[in-house]
């Protein structure tokens, strides 16, 4: 069992469809949390920034050298991507969001990415 979900991790992260969709989540997020923010929405400002912030963490060229570093950098990114969405959703459910526009469209790319990796790991 354990080799089947290894294999089914190496094939979904060298997807370029499913990197393409999990790195879109957080930019989408950042442009919905921005727009909220100019309409005066409560709790989006502080949503945007972190959004913004994990985005240029995931565009910065640093790259550490000791495999462990690395290791930990990985675990940083996908534990911050993790709270960006419960925050983005907490949010989202918490306050009528606006512009609604940019959190269908987080919802959407959401709903789309486990529906991408099945047809991914189908065609495996």
């Amino acid at each position: 069992m354990e080799a089947v979900a290894e294999q089914a991790l190496a094939t979904l992260s060298a997807s370029g469809l499913i990197r393409g969709l999990v790195a879109a989540v957080p930019a989408t997020i950042a442009v919905a949390a921005l727009a909220g923010w100019r309409q005066r929405v409560e709790g989006a400002g502080a949503l945007a920034l972190f959004a913004c912030a994990f985005c240029l963490w995931l565009v910065a060229p640093w790259q550490p050298a000791l495999p462990e570093a690395q290791q930990i950098s990985l675990v940083f990114s996908i534990l911050c991507w993790l709270w960006l969405v419960w925050a983005w959703g907490r949010h989202v459910l918490g306050e009528w969001p606006a512009p609604i526009w940019g959190h269908w469209i987080v919802g959407t790319l959401l709903w789309v990415l486990p529906v991408c990796a099945i047809v991914v790991l189908f065609r495996a």
